[in-house]
């Protein structure tokens, strides 16, 4: 998958440079965006914002209840303006988006723009042993959540691969190393910032798109508390 120009940025622990892109993680439910940017998030001393989280607290709820009393559109559209003011702020953010941002235009023209898109990819049955249908309005209603996923997977990963910058398999990860988390953000890290060190990947890994190289293991950035959006 071609690079698009100037997705680099900044020496990992550097700290957050105005202008530089931020790393957007996206890919379906259950496959660590969070986790894993929250600790990208210290690798490269940025600050960290969850996308699904900053749409629980604008709207007051949580996104159980948004879609339960307003509906998937009214959720939908509040990601969109959340996406598109963290995606507009000066500094460079790591941000996890939500798994199905990728759905709409609107925001994939967002994600093309300052950005570095990293695809989390895992299989179904990775995601299905990981994801808690009760808490996912998408899978609650399912009678079998992992089909629910097969579909969603089906439908988004065109749109991944559309706005992705760069590809990482997470389970080759799991199964190789004790902290894959970890692993997973420094691997990260090296792919958004190409000066950082890199490390061999996972035997069992394939190479992540883009032509990078990763970086699990030794070599990193010193951990610093780089701070959560609230």
């Amino acid at each position: 998958m071609p690079e698009r120009p100037g997705s680099g940025g900044p020496a990992a622990g550097d700290g957050p440079v105005e202008g530089a892109r931020h790393v957007v993680l996206v890919g379906l439910m259950g496959v660590g965006k969070t986790t894993v940017g929250r600790r990208l998030a210290k690798e490269l001393a940025r600050p960290f914002a969850d996308v699904d989280e900053q749409v629980e607290l604008r709207a007051g709820r949580v996104i159980p209840e948004i879609f339960r009393h307003d509906g998937e559109e009214a959720f939908r559209r509040t990601e969109a303006e959340v996406l598109a003011e963290l995606v507009a702020r000066p500094l460079p953010l790591v941000l996890a988006a939500g798994g199905g941002v990728v759905a709409r235009p609107e925001n994939r023209r967002t994600l093309a723009g300052r950005t570095t898109v990293v695809w989390l990819r895992a299989s179904v049955e990775f995601l299905a042993g990981r994801v808690d249908p009760t808490h996912r309005p998408l899978l609650a209603q399912a009678d079998d959540p992992a089909e629910a996923l097969g579909r969603l997977l089906a439908e988004r990963e065109p749109l991944y691969a559309e706005v992705a910058d760069h590809v990482v398999d997470v389970e080759p990860f799991h199964a190789a190393d004790d902290k894959p988390k970890r692993a997973l953000a420094r691997h990260i890290a090296a792919l958004a910032v190409p000066t950082t060190p890199a490390a061999p990947t996972p035997a069992r890994a394939p190479a992540s798109a883009g032509g990078a190289t990763g970086t699990p293991g030794a070599g990193s950035a010193a951990v610093v508390d780089a701070g959560v959006i609230g």
